[in-house]
Order: structure tokens, then C-alpha cells, then sequence
């Protein structure tokens, strides 16, 4: 959930954050839109905003966005351990009185102490009384720390929100980070999963998880009521699921996922290996922007966003902050196009909200390797 999302707007703004840099252009074919009503599978369909969400300080029309077939809305609520979401108050109140259930999230920043961050969360949540779906632990950049300090972080983190507010969150994340980052860590299956994967087919659970409770699909929908592009979301269940689930039935919870296809959303689900390469080839030098422009549209990409995935490669490699580490990675492992456009969506912004370069010596020859399929 990218933006300051939780980040900055790469994907467009899952985790609202006040710098834009990648635009949801990387992600568009065409910008998904909301699923014919009712949903073909049955399964409840909503949003997640942030800052990102009110260009211009333009207020969400939350009755059309109820109108326009959204049964719930997850809200930013802050960021490390400070910042917070102007316009979190308003328009979770806002969501809530137009008939949506309504959740919140906090965009996880691990360099910085968990139990700081978790109190600045639970003091935003206390400021809203209708907050039916389950706070939300966005958890998507490691800031340079191991899988087995990643799970301490996260462990204190969610305890320490639990005592505070009496509410046991929920857990958002992508599956790179999951796999990767936390070493597909099982210890945490006791929490529901929201998982990031935009794609046309639902995704597999990571970790010790068997179900997926929410699935965002997308990163470039657009719904009534909402100025530009916003993340799309399946709960796993229809209303009366949700209405179970809202109530505190995290079990209710399933049933929708296993065997769909989702028509009108750009499919960023195929293999990253050759976009990585041409990422790769761009950063050292050994490939023209029009030939990785190309294999950014092979990939999914629109004309558009192949472009914009051009422009923000080369700003991480002048601002130090390729994560040349994590490409590697990405290539060698089954990791989705959606994935690597997570990635960088939250190296943009570690980068925008970071004073140090998050990665000083750009490697040229690491860079030459990884490219190796490309050139």
C-alpha cells in the first residue's frame, strides 16, 4: 500500500503518502474499474485511500462511491512514528456514515522502534468510533533488517497495538516481501492476511496462512466519487460474510477466491525475470530507453507507464537508491511483475521520506550480470 501507504504514490496511493513520484501509470493497461454489480463471484468489493486520494485537497464523494458498488474502504492512518494522515478522520467518518464498514492501516517503517509505532497508530484509530474491519500493519520494506528481526519487529509491533487498542490487527503485505523479506515466516497465520497481487487470478496464500481474507487486485482502479486512480480489493466472502467478519468472525472468511478470473484489470501476474534484466540493462548503461520501454509493454505495462518505469529507474540510480539486491533477487526467484513494481513503488519512497541513500555504491558490474538475459 504504497505513499506517506504508506509511501509514495508508485502504484497510486494504497498507503497515501504526500509525495508522488511513480503514478499509477505504471500500472495501467487500462485503469481497472469496479467489477459488474453484482460481483460475478459473490464477493465484497472495496477500496483503500490516503492523501493520495485528494489532489488539490479535493474531498472523496463517499455516497457515490457506496453507489458505485463498494461495500468497504481501508483508511490510512499513519506512518512510522509520527506522521499521520490529514484527511484520515474525515474520511473514515465520512466512508462510515455513507454505509461502508471501515478499516485503517499503518504503514510499517521497521528501522524505527515497533512499539513507538504502534501507540501513534493506536492513538490515530481511538479518534474514530465506526472502525468495524481490523486495523491494519502494512508491512512491505525490510529498511535493512534480517527475516528474524524483521518477525521480532513485527511480533512487537502487533502485541503492542493489541494492548493498547483491545483490537486484533489485520496484516497487509505482498508476497516478495513475505518470502523474501521475512523468510515465508509461518508465526503469524493467527492474523488475517491481506495480500497485495495485481493480477487476474487470485493469488496463493504466503506463509502459515490457508486463506486469504482480502485480496487488493489492483493499483489503478476507478471508482465514482474519486478523483484519479485507487486500489482495488475483494474481501473473500460476500456481505453477509463481511457483516461476520466485521463482527469479529475472522473464520467466516473464504470461499470466493479459488477458482476465479477477474475481467477489465491490468494482469501484472506473469514473470519479472525479463523486465528485471531490462531494468538492470537501463541502470548500467547497456540498453536504450526505447528497448526497455518495449519490454516493459511485453510485460503488461502500459505505453505510458513503461515510460514512467524509465524515469523512476533512472531517479533511484542518480539518488543512490536502486535496490540492486532486491532485482537480484526478483530475477532469480517466481516473483510477478506486480511485485517488482511494489518494490520499487517503495524504494521511491523510502528514498522520498529517507535523508541517506539506501543504496551508495551502485554496482556496475552486479548491474552487467543481472542483465545478462536482456542484452
Amino acid at each position: 500500500m504504497r505513499g506517506v501507504k504508506k509511501k509514495s504514490h508508485l502504484l497510486s496511493g494504497i498507503t497515501g503518502g504526500t509525495v508522488a513520484v511513480l503514478t499509477s501509470a505504471m500500472l495501467a493497461i487500462a485503469p481497472a474499474h469496479a467489477l459488474p454489480l453484482p460481483i460475478p463471484i459473490g464477493a465484497s468489493s472495496g477500496i483503500d485511500v490516503s492523501g493520495h486520494q485528494h489532489p488539490g485537497g479535493i474531498a472523496i464523494d463517499w455516497k457515490s462511491v457506496q453507489r458505485d458498488g463498494q461495500s468497504f474502504a481501508f483508511v490510512k492512518a499513519s506512518e512510522g512514528e509520527g506522521w499521520s494522515n490529514d484527511y484520515f478522520t474525515q474520511d473514515a467518518k465520512q466512508a462510515a456514515n455513507s454505509g461502508l464498514k471501515v478499516g485503517t492501516y499503518h504503514y510499517a517503517r521497521p528501522s524505527k522502534d515497533a512499539r513507538t509505532q504502534a501507540r501513534h497508530y493506536a492513538a490515530q484509530v481511538a479518534q474514530i468510533n465506526d472502525h468495524s474491519l481490523p486495523p491494519v500493519l502494512d508491512i512491505e520494506v525490510a529498511e535493512g533488517k534480517t527475516p528474524e528481526q524483521l518477525a521480532a519487529w513485527t511480533k512487537t509491533f502487533l502485541n503492542e497495538f493489541e494492548s493498547q487498542s483491545g483490537r486484533k490487527p489485520m496484516i497487509y503485505t505482498y508476497r516478495y516481501f513475505w518470502t523474501h523479506d521475512m523468510a515465508n515466516t509461518k508465526q503469524f497465520a493467527e492474523y488475517p492476511l491481506w495480500l497485495a497481487a495485481y493480477q487476474t487470478q487470485a493469488p496463493e496464500p504466503v506463509g502459515g496462512w490457508d486463506t486469504i481474507d482480502f485480496w487488493q487486485r489492483s493499483g489503478s482502479g476507478r471508482i465514482n466519487g474519486i478523483v484519479g486512480d485507487v486500489d482495488l480489493n475483494l474481501f473473500n466472502g460476500d456481505d453477509a460474510q463481511l457483516d461476520a467478519f466485521a463482527a469479529g468472525n475472522y473464520a467466516s472468511a473464504g470461499g470466493k477466491f479459488a477458482s476465479i478470473s477477474l475481467p477489465g484489470i491490468a494482469d501484472l501476474g506473469g514473470d519479472s525475470q525479463a523486465l528485471v534484466s531490462a531494468v538492470a540493462a537501463l541502470a548500467a548503461g547497456v540498453a536504450a530507453a526505447p528497448q526497455v520501454a518495449q519490454a516493459a509493454e511485453n510485460a503488461g505495462l502500459s505505453t505510458e507507464g513503461a515510460e514512467e518505469l524509465i524515469k523512476v529507474v533512472q531517479d533511484l540510480i542518480n539518488s543512490g537508491n536502486l535496490p540492486i539486491d532486491q532485482l537480484k533477487d526478483l530475477a532469480a526467484g517466481n516473483y510477478s511483475v506486480g511485485d517488482l513494481v511494489i518494490l520499487l513503488d517503495n524504494a521511491q519512497h523510502l528514498a522520498a521520506t529517507s535523508s541517506e541513500p539506501q543504496n551508495q555504491n551502485i554496482n556496475v558490474d552486479q548491474l552487467v550480470a543481472l542483465a545478462k538475459n536482456f542484452i
